[in-house]
């Protein structure tokens, strides 16, 4: 029973993301680029940036909240800094890196963003502040990623507050959890702030 309810859950978040990709065809550049500087100005002048000093970050690619800004305005205002770099093998884990500028950044898995391959990864994985993107999101901490799973295990074992950015049109009523996904404290959209814990 629990295998069938398994593919149910598989079956349910892959129809989401479907319907992801094709709320995303009626937005314009016009649209998309106001939704992110809405986000941006949210989140730099929210109490729980100013007030962090160490943030992990996912590196945005296309379709995601932009977070070139903020990881800019952050090193800029000299908090230390994490982002995301995946670790070869099927396992799909990643680990976080501290960077000190966005030339540390080179496109890497998937063409993603990730830092250079001579940086060490950071033995520390509590942050006062964990920005996590997301295919589509609820308002009640849920949140549906690509599938393979790399945020849920690490978000396993870090530590912090964990925010989801996400854009209003990628809110849905209730995204299917299961015991592995990993529930977001808050989320912030252009249009509203949320928090669950």
């Amino acid at each position: 029973m629990a295998f069938f309810s398994f593919l149910d859950q598989k079956k349910k978040k892959d129809a989401l993301r479907e319907l992801a990709k094709e709320r995303k065809k009626g937005i314009s550049a016009e649209q998309l680029d106001k939704a992110n500087r809405e986000i941006h100005l949210r989140l730099l002048q929210s109490p729980f940036f100013l007030e962090a000093e160490r943030i992990f970050s996912y590196v945005s690619m296309e379709g995601e909240v932009d977070t070139r800004i903020i990881l800019e305005t952050a090193l800029q205002m000299g908090k230390r800094v994490c982002v995301p770099r995946c670790i070869p093998g099927k396992e799909h884990l990643m680990e976080a890196v501290e960077i000190h500028s966005m030339e540390e950044l080179i496109p890497q898995t998937y063409g993603i963003l990730e830092p250079r391959k001579e940086l060490p990864s950071s033995t520390d994985w509590c942050f006062d502040l964990s920005l996590i993107p997301c295919v589509m999101a609820d308002q009640r901490g849920g949140r549906l990623g690509h599938g393979a799973g790399y945020y849920d295990r690490f978000l396993e074992k870090s530590r912090g507050k964990k925010l989801c950015l996400c854009f209003s049109w990628l809110l849905y009523d209730k995204i299917p959890m299961e015991k592995t996904d990993i529930p977001m404290d808050a989320l912030l959209t252009e249009e509203a702030y949320f928090a669950f814990h």
